[in-house]
């Protein structure tokens, strides 16, 4: 079903444009960014699952530490990311005081299969364009983004410093409203065809039946 479902998007991907272009592992670039539309990009499904590597588990603690700093100084800092082979941490920074923070060694104690291992990760620094600031006053803000009925989810890619909207549909007047509103170098559509927001089920049971006594 998955394959099915995959190869259905491919197609539907070459009704939007002829020629898709991976831009990043992992994701198609329908339509790129320009300065008056936004990007459009397509997450094709992962069916090739890495196995489970214990040397992240002291990568994910000092993640959790950057993104208690990059909070602490959002106007400073974006988001904090892991890359692997090989792991490593990436602190992006906003500003030269952001820099002096972000480079600082991150220690801490995890514990890869239930064994205590002190760790000093010092993070990789890359200078990013869009803070921790800016990118939360996007999902933040009332009315924002969410009130387009198109648009059923939003957060936050920390690799490519932008602001994810998902979408199951959307048209060229979308793109450029987003663009006027919030900039085309700080958000990005994520298009996912058979997307919707998430529906809670309660666990409801039907009414009794009338009864009626003879």
């Amino acid at each position: 079903m998955r394959a099915f479902r995959s190869f259905a998007v491919l197609l539907l991907l070459y009704g939007i444009t002829a020629v898709p272009a991976f831009l990043l592992p992992g994701k198609v670039i329908l339509q790129h960014a320009t300065a008056e539309s936004v990007e459009v990009h397509w997450e094709p499904p992962d069916i090739l699952d890495e196995p489970y590597d214990s040397r992240i588990e002291p990568y994910n603690h000092a993640l959790d530490l950057a993104q208690g700093r990059a909070e602490a100084h959002p106007d400073d800092l974006a988001p904090p990311y892991l890359l692997r082979h090989p792991w490593r941490l990436v602190a992006p920074y906003t500003s030269a005081h952001g820099r002096e923070l972000a480079v600082a060694p991150l220690r801490g104690v995890s514990w890869p299969n239930g064994v205590r291992t002190p760790f000093t990760i010092t993070p990789e620094v890359r200078r990013a364009r869009n803070s921790t600031a800016e990118l939360m006053a996007v999902l933040e803000l009332d009315p924002g983004p969410l009130a387009d009925d198109r648009v059923f989810g939003a957060g936050i890619d920390p690799e490519r410093n932008l602001v994810i909207l998902d979408v199951n549909a959307f048209d060229q007047e979308l793109r450029r409203r987003l663009a006027r509103e919030y900039g085309s170098d700080l958000v990005t559509l994520r298009w996912d065809p058979w997307g919707g927001p998430a529906v809670l089920l309660l666990d409801r049971q039907p009414p009794p039946a009338d009864r009626t006594s003879a």
